[in-house]
């Protein structure tokens, strides 16, 4: 059989994405200021007082992609895909794929929209954009939304993690599994492409995607 040209992404989706994208690469850069200045100025500087409030901007922006995500997955009129997350699933899929992924199978199941591994993957992001946001909260001294004072309102965070100190260890660890996964989520969209030849890498700037 051959493959069908079909409209993968809508422009929500497609914005949403790159909307994250931007989010973490601004949080990635600042985070590695904040962490280590390399540019002239110290933790009072003027450079600092940017870098902390684009760090800010981008940890807003970054938890509220994730919010409108969700309700994507939820309520979208173009594609709501809620169940292609579904855990019992795609737990039964998972060995084939990985499989495929490892060349140890020529071929896998015809998927909707998500395999199994980037099903489980997206969860997992999702989850670290959650820890990341409250830790980094729970880091931050002052208030939240113009309201919600930090990191009092977040002390519990660093009591279970073992004080202010590793919480700060957490966070950063986190950041470098942005970076991680990151680079394998382009590595894959690439493999992908040149494997199944399906135009997955570009799909994400088109929307459209080659199909079985």
């Amino acid at each position: 059989m051959g493959k069908e040209l079909i409209l993968e992404w809508s422009r929500s989706y497609i914005l949403d994405h790159w909307g994250r994208v931007f989010s973490i690469a601004v949080l990635v850069f600042t985070g590695f200021y904040i962490h280590w200045p390399f540019l002239s100025g110290g933790p009072g500087s003027f450079i600092m007082a940017w870098m902390r409030f684009f760090h800010f901007v981008g940890a807003y922006a970054l938890i509220l992609g994730l919010v409108v995500r969700v309700y994507m997955a939820f309520n979208s009129r173009f594609d709501s895909d809620w169940k292609d997350f579904g855990i019992s699933i795609n737990l039964k899929n998972l060995p084939h794929q990985v499989l495929y992924y490892l060349f140890l199978k020529e071929d896998h199941p015809v998927y909707r929209k998500y395999n199994p591994l980037q099903a489980f993957a997206y969860m997992g992001v999702g989850l670290m954009i959650l820890f990341i946001f409250l830790t980094g909260c729970a880091l931050y001294h002052g208030k939240i939304f113009g309201f919600i004072k930090a990191p009092d309102s977040f002390q519990w965070i660093n009591s279970l993690l073992g004080g202010e100190s590793y919480t700060r260890i957490w966070h950063f660890l986190f950041m470098w599994g942005f970076i991680l996964f990151s680079f394998v989520h382009v590595y894959m969209s690439l493999l992908m492409t040149a494997v199944e030849k399906d135009r997955t890498f570009s799909s994400i700037f088109t929307g459209y995607k080659l199909k079985r």
